[in-house]
Parts: structure tokens; sequence; C-alpha cells
């Protein structure tokens, strides 16, 4: 008996119980940006603690104006592959001049639940993240400009591209790797982590991070309260992360029949609480390894977690959650020790371990389901190439080097070949805050003397009224 393929019938009520499904998770995941920024607060040293924040919250309406601009567009004219070979004709519903990107109520519009303006608040907040993580890896040493002007090449340019190669069920890369991905660990970690080794490498360590033989110093952190507060947050973001990847209300039918099932981001039948026992897992095996190998450094006990979820993203929707558990405890391990080595061996001075923590857990994370999952569905199409250690190694390398790495090396080597890519070693010596710090002095030295002198008129006149 010949199978017959799944198909997914959208309906007016799905459509409507699955975008208060996405409200619900956009709550979670805005916890996720604001998580990073309270983390930087308290990574970043004193004198560069609110220039940090303010650094980093500049970037949300870069991002938002980029985003509507082409970042969004991008992501749906991309999909079939690199070259003019882009899926285009999508681009009426994503386009800034779009009619579809304002209020429009037409029917046509109402079936396209993947192409709404609520999806879209999701990949700008997902985009603000990937930029925040990156600018929280380069404070203290990079200009301002430098630090925007990389926030839409990979905010705007590449992570869409990157969604829509390798997280979208009509990506190529699923279609010709049968490469799998379910909750972002290849096209948001795995990105940002090649993108972050290529800045970093173009960008000199802080004045003191390195002593004269070579050795790194640790530089302690300005407020362990913030950062612990905000990887707490980042973790609960995460969760939002995975809950925006899943679409719970989904009629699908197939040889068995029609019923409703909750699918993945390429159609794929799932279990969310199977999903989110794999997300507990992960969380709990990589904190206890970061509990113990760190010695209960509050740099690294939440950052365990983050690691454990990054490196079963890929496929945890089909692990079984003792898997995951093993899977975080080995990979934080791994990572734990291939931070401080790529640190003392190359002179990286990654402040918040963007490369290891999230571009090596991601990318091996991938390696990891290409052998685990081995034959599992890579997407609904069951004519379609099933996920294997080649498609997802080689989605690895693509979504690392090709879409992360190389643009922001040559990116990055742009700026620092205008000399608008680092601040100056005065700035970094005495701080950025400096700056603030002397306009407020300034201002309010002036409130005081326009206070001294009314305090002085009024003394005058009440001598000449006596």
């Amino acid at each position: 008996m010949e199978k017959k393929m799944n198909e997914i019938i959208f309906e007016n009520l799905s459509i409507i119980f699955n975008n208060l499904h996405t409200l619900v998770s956009l709550i979670f995941l805005i916890f996720l940006p604001l998580g990073i920024i309270i983390r930087s607060y308290g990574i970043s040293r004193e004198r560069f603690s609110l220039s940090t924040s303010i650094i980093l919250v500049s970037s949300l309406p870069i991002i938002i104006t980029s985003s509507f601009l082409f970042g969004w567009a991008i992501s749906f004219t991309m999909i079939n592959g690199p070259g003019i070979t882009g899926n285009f004709s999508s681009i009426k519903y994503s386009a800034p001049w779009s009619s579809f990107m304002g209020p429009n109520l037409s029917n046509e519009f109402l079936l396209l639940y993947k192409k709404n303006i609520i999806s879209f608040f999701v990949f700008v907040i997902i985009a603000w993240s990937i930029v925040l993580f990156l600018g929280s890896a380069v404070v203290e040493r990079i200009r301002n400009g430098a630090f925007l002007i990389l926030s839409i090449i990979i905010g705007s340019i590449f992570w869409p591209i990157a969604l829509s190669w390798g997280w979208s069920s009509e990506g190529w890369m699923i279609k010709v790797f049968g490469f799998h991905d379910a909750f972002g660990a290849g096209a948001i970690h795995t990105l940002i982590g090649g993108f972050g080794l290529g800045v970093i490498s173009q960008l000199n360590p802080r004045l003191v991070k390195f002593s004269n033989i070579g050795k790194p110093r640790e530089i302690y952190n300005h407020n362990s309260s913030m950062i612990i507060f905000g990887k707490l947050l980042i973790i609960i973001g995460l969760l939002g992360l995975y809950l925006s990847a899943m679409y719970p209300f989904v009629k699908i039918e197939n040889e068995i029949g029609i019923y409703i099932q909750a699918t993945n981001n390429f159609g794929s039948p799932i279990s969310i609480s199977g999903s989110l026992l794999n997300f507990l897992l992960s969380l709990s095996g990589g904190m206890l390894m970061s509990i113990i190998i760190s010695k209960n450094n509050p740099k690294w006990i939440f950052a365990g977690g983050i690691i454990g979820i990054i490196t079963t993203s890929a496929g945890a929707d089909y692990y079984f959650p003792l898997q995951s558990f093993l899977i975080a405890m080995i990979s934080t391990y791994a990572v734990f020790k291939s931070y401080h080595y790529v640190e003392e061996r190359f002179k990286l001075d990654d402040i918040t371990g963007i490369i290891t923590i999230h571009g090596f857990s991601g990318f091996w994370g991938l390696i990891i389901a290409g052998i685990l999952l081995w034959g599992y569905p890579s997407s609904i199409d069951l004519e379609g190439i099933y996920i294997n250690p080649f498609g997802q190694f080689a989605g690895a390398i693509i979504l690392f080097w090709i879409l992360g790495y190389i643009p922001g090396y040559l990116s990055t080597k742009i700026l620092k070949f205008f000399e608008i890519l680092e601040l100056s070693q005065t700035v970094q010596i005495a701080g950025q805050d400096i700056m603030i710090m002397r306009d407020d002095y300034l201002n309010k030295q002036d409130l005081n003397n326009v206070e001294k002198n009314i305090v002085k008129e009024n003394t005058n006149n009440l001598k000449l009224d006596e």
C-alpha cells in the first residue's frame, strides 16, 4: 500500500489558536534580549556598565527598521538556495511597500499563517537577540557605529538567510541535505558563533586581558548578581524560542486519517511535552556539570544550562530525555575546556563566550543530531531526504563558516581598514561612561549655578525690601 504524504490543512480556527500560542511564546521570548542586556551590564566593568547597556539598547530601532525594509523579505526570497533562485513570488507578502505589511483583513492574508505580522515580531526579537549576543562579546572596545553596522549585517542579512536555508520547511538545505534543526541550534547559535569568531579575530583584546607572556587574566565581574539574574532570564527566553518553533494546533491528513497534532518548524508531528522535557533535562545536565567543573563560579553556573539547551536544540523534538541529559553534560564539559583553550591558544578575548558557548555548542549539536537521529524524517515530506550525518555536517559548515565567519571577518576587516572599528586606548582606559558622567556633571553644575544665582537674587531683593 502506497503511503500517503502528510498534508497540513490550515483552517481559520487553527490559525487563531496558533496565533494565540505565538503570542504566549512572545511573552517568554522577550526575556531573551532583556536577559542578555542585564547579563552584559553585570559582566562589563564598572566604568563601562552604563554605556554598554545604552549601546545594546540602541540596536533595537536599527534592527526593527532594517528587518522591516529588507530583512523580512530576504527570509522569504532565499529559501531555494544561493544565487538568483529564490522564492521571489513571496516578496509580495514581505516587501516594505506591500499591503500585507500593514493593516490587512483579506482572506488570503489570514490563510498565510507563517507570513503574518505576529511571526514578524518573533523574527525581530530573535534578530535583536542575535545582535545582543554579538554585542555583549565585544563591548568595552568596539565603537558604537561599528557595532550598529555589524548589527545590520548579521541581524538583517545573514540571519534571514540562515533562517530561510536551514530553519524553514521550504529551505533548500532540508530538501537537498536532509538537514534538521528543530529549535535553532544552527540557524541562531552556530551562525552567531561563526560571525563572532570573524569579528573577534579582528578585534584587539582588552588592554589588560593578557600578560606580557600571553597568559589570560581573569577580569572580575562588575556585578555577579546581575549576571546570574540575566542568565536566568536568557534561559526563560530560550524556552520562548522553543515554544515559538512549535505549532500546536495543526490539522494533518495522511493514510491514518485527519487529526490535530503539534508540529515542528518543518511540519513534522512532534510531542510538545516531550520537547519541553528535553529542554528541562538539557538545562539540568548542563548546570550540574558546570557547577562541578567551575566550582560554583557565577559566570558559569547558568552558562552550563545554556550550553546544554543549545547542544540539544537541533534534535530536541526527537531525543529521549535521558539522551538530552547526557549530551548536555558531555557538551558542557567540552565547551568549558575549549573556552579556556581558545582564549589562551589564540589570544581571543571573547567576553561572554559567544564562539564556544554558542558556536561550538550549536555546531556539535548539529553533528550529534545527525548521528543519533540518522534515518528520522527531516521534514513533513515522506519522500524527502532523511536526517543523516553528512547533511548535518554540511549544514553546520555552511552556517558557521560561510554565513557566519566569512561575512563577520570581511565586514570587520573593512571597518578596521577605515579605522572606525575600535575605541582608542584612552577611552578604553578611562571607560566609556566618562562621557556620560562628564555630561551629567556639566548639567548638574549648570543647574547648581542657576540655583545659586536665584538664591543670590532673592537674597538681594529681601535686603532691598528691608
